[in-house]
């Protein structure tokens, strides 16, 4: 008779060294020191002491990495306490995002790329919409307001970026040619300009947002 084999214990695989939640974390850090241009797989992967195969494991390409720390970002929005009154909720919602995105300027640089923002953002897309709807709006009118609303926060939130990358006290070029021009030509705006020196402020976009949703909502059909 043959020699009788022992039976072979499974071959245990090798322990995970890290997990979806670290490379997000890595990834986060990455653009928050350096911005859009900063974050590459290689350069995570890297940081992380592995290989650019080893996160597409985890988390999948750099678009699904990118959409992985929009819905991280993006949890706190969508558990956002939104008052009863739509208008009210409407301007807390937009502050919410403003804040968001003042605090963390490179989410405008991936949403610019075409990156998809987060699950808890669409959440206040949508709980937006409803305000708007809750006034009498149809669903394709109540888009169209919250669409209007983004872009004022978004032009907004790129004025105060130029404003920071200036020198402190500095105009900005938009006031400089307004003064070049002068108030014979332009009255109006140099009117405006001289309560309004440094350009757009986190007071000045909030003033606006309720002016704009107070009108919409004037305005329902």
């Amino acid at each position: 008779m043959g020699e009788k084999m022992e039976p072979r214990s499974p071959r245990l695989g090798r322990p995970p060294t890290m997990t979806a939640e670290q490379i997000v974390d890595e990834a986060k850090r990455q653009l928050a020191a350096g911005g859009a241009d900063a974050l590459s797989m290689r350069a995570v992967a890297k940081s992380l002491g592995t290989t650019p195969m080893a996160l597409y494991r985890h988390v999948g390409d750099k678009e699904q990495l990118i959409s992985a720390v929009l819905d991280a970002y993006s949890q706190n929005l969508g558990a956002l306490v939104l008052p009863q009154d739509p208008a009210e909720r409407l301007h807390v919602i937009f502050a919410a995002i403003f804040d968001t995105l003042a605090s963390e300027c490179w989410i405008i640089e991936l949403l610019q790329r075409g990156g998809r923002g987060g699950s808890g953002a669409l959440i206040l897309v949508d709980r937006a919409m409803a305000a708007c709807v809750e006034f009498g709006m149809s669903p394709r009118r109540a888009l169209l307001v919250y669409r209007a609303l983004w872009s004022y926060t978004l032009g907004s939130l790129l004025n105060i970026y130029d404003n920071d990358a200036r020198p402190e006290g500095s105009m900005s070029p938009l006031a400089v040619k307004i003064r070049e021009i002068g108030s014979a030509e332009l009255p109006v705006l140099s009117e405006a300009l001289e309560d309004w020196p440094v350009g757009t402020t986190t007071d000045g976009y909030l003033e606006g947002l309720d002016i704009l949703i107070g009108g919409y909502l004037r305005s329902p059909v």
